[in-house]
């Protein structure tokens, strides 16, 4: 195998695999190099629409047709059908105490549905990992990416003159030179350890940790409350079919179920919370600390009551991470190598694809130039605070569920709007694509202080939120009519079409973009 190359893409996840390949494509020799060896497991598996429109341009830009089939659930079911996946119609939100079985009444108090899709067809993804980061492998194999996987690097060199990466393969020792090098190993931090990165860490206000695995035999959470008494008032889609969060006292469960009826399940458990209530998070029984945090909510252990994990139940060290620099003259980070705050939102395969959209512009046709990386480093500091200052927001509001409610509809404003932008006009004069827009609104200045003054929201200020959201709501969102379930609405779209500089006339003749045809999804996530 050749050992000199353009790029060095090292981890294969999905956005190192994409970005390989998009690369190859372009003509340039690639190396994918990977720790591992495919399938194998990963978390990061619940898809949005920002994700699908990223996927979309990445499919029409490089000829990858298969990625817009992953955009759209109807699509991946009919043509990619050996690929696993779950269905995702929208974020469903519930709080829990501790002691106490899960109680909600006929005004929906305890409950929070937003949509992302009118349908099944036009649906999100959650991303059964094992089965589509391997087949990315494959598609880049397919077109020229020279990929070494079971590789263990232990040097990297970077210099005026390029790149070289030193190691072994199944004890072989391996030398890879290349003129660039981009690190796609999220928290593996490989990048940051060889070039003694700065850390950033200091400045995250809050600290977690993840317990997770894969279960089978879990119950619908909606036909466990119904079970318990809780009123449950017919919402826009079936309650388990979405990214399901339960927020608590020691910080929030994620339950994502897919079609094969295995479902991934998480507890974040924050830090700060958990040494305050006296909770013991045993990072060496995992499986104790899971159910240890199960039968502080009755609810929630009904659900997982007779479910197994498949595999072992793991945990993490602390979630959060964030660097001082992301790209040099010779090499550059994507987005989760730089920083990761939490799952909360599904923000992460967007973030990824952005990334991965940028760097392939950037590496094309050669070394970016200085301009281009500066330009690629601002833009994920400018996102990393954005996230950090929502998410900071969404943390100190887990236990009380009207502020909560208020940090989440900042988040679905911010998606919503930016979606339907990005479907329906040009990118702003000066950016080559939407691609280098801001994301989540990372460079609107309204949005930036809504994402950083969310939490200050009380538990009545339904009527604040909806006036603080109102120059960005295109989605008819904070609507008290509503009662917490927030359907796709084109009406309201056309309502608001003036926030987008259109008209009414104009929205209503420009709704078959919205994802190919007129009943596409409007609310995003």
């Amino acid at each position: 195998m050749a050992d000199r190359f353009d790029v060095a893409v090292v981890g294969s996840g999905f956005a190192g695999s994409i970005l390989a390949r998009a690369l190859a494509s372009a003509g340039r020799r690639v190396a994918l190099v990977e720790r591992a060896r495919h399938p194998r497991f990963a978390l990061g598996e619940s898809s949005t629409p920002l994700a699908a429109i990223a996927l979309e341009r990445l499919a029409h830009a490089h000829d990858m047709p298969d990625l817009l089939d992953l955009a759209s659930y109807g699509r991946w079911l009919r043509r990619h059908p050996e690929l696993r996946r779950g269905l995702k119609r929208g974020f469903t939100f519930y709080p829990h105490r501790a002691g106490e079985p899960y109680a909600n009444g006929p005004r929906n108090e305890a409950r929070l549905l937003v949509a992302a899709s009118p349908d099944d067809e036009v649906a999100d993804s959650h991303w059964l990992r094992a089965d589509v980061d391997a087949e990315l492998v494959r598609r880049a194999v397919a077109v020229g990416v020279d990929y070494r996987d079971r590789t263990e690097l232990r040097e990297a060199e970077i210099s005026a003159a390029g790149v070289r990466l030193r190691g072994s393969r199944e004890g072989d020792p391996l030398s890879i030179a290349s003129e660039f090098v981009v690190d796609a190993t999220g928290g593996a931090d490989f990048l940051a350890r060889h070039l003694e990165l700065p850390s950033r860490l200091d400045r995250v206000p809050f600290a977690s940790r993840l317990v997770a695995a894969h279960f089978e035999g879990v119950r619908p959470f909606a036909e466990v409350a119904a079970a318990a008494g809780a009123e449950l008032p017919s919402g826009p889609y079936p309650d388990d079919l979405a990214a399901v969060h339960h927020l608590t006292d020691l910080g929030w469960l994620y339950a994502l179920r897919f079609d094969h009826g295995v479902t991934s399940a998480g507890f974040v458990v924050d830090s700060a919370r958990a040494t305050r209530l006296g909770f013991d998070f045993d990072a060496g029984d995992p499986a104790g600390t899971w159910h240890r945090l199960l039968e502080r909510y009755p609810s929630l252990r009904g659900q997982f009551a007779g479910a197994g994990p498949r595999g072992a139940i793991a945990v993490t060290p602390r979630l959060q991470r964030r660097l001082g620099a992301a790209a040099g003259p010779r090499w550059a980070l994507l987005p989760h190598s730089f920083a990761f705050f939490d799952p909360l939102f599904s923000t992460g395969i967007a973030w990824s694809l952005l990334g991965v959209e940028r760097l392939a512009a950037l590496l094309a046709d050669g070394l970016p130039d200085v301009a281009g990386l500066r330009a690629y480093e601002t833009l994920l500091a400018d996102e990393a605070e954005h996230l950090q200052a929502l998410l900071a927001s969404a943390y100190r509001r887990f236990e009380d569920f009207g502020a909560f409610t208020s940090v989440a509809l900042v988040y679905f404003a911010a998606a919503s709007f930016n979606e339907v932008r990005q479907r329906l006009l040009p990118p702003p004069e000066g950016l080559p694509s939407w691609a280098w827009d801001g994301f989540l609104g990372a460079r609107d200045p309204l949005l930036q202080r809504l994402a950083r003054d969310a939490a200050t929201a009380g538990p009545d200020s339904s009527r604040s939120i909806r006036d603080a959201i109102a120059p960005r709501n295109v989605a008819g969102l904070a609507d008290p009519a509503r009662h917490n379930l927030y359907p796709v609405d084109l009406d309201e779209l056309v309502r608001y079409a003036g926030l987008l500089g259109m008209t009414a006339a104009e929205m209503t003749a420009a709704l078959p973009r919205l994802r190919g045809r007129t009943s596409r999804r409007v609310v995003a996530g």
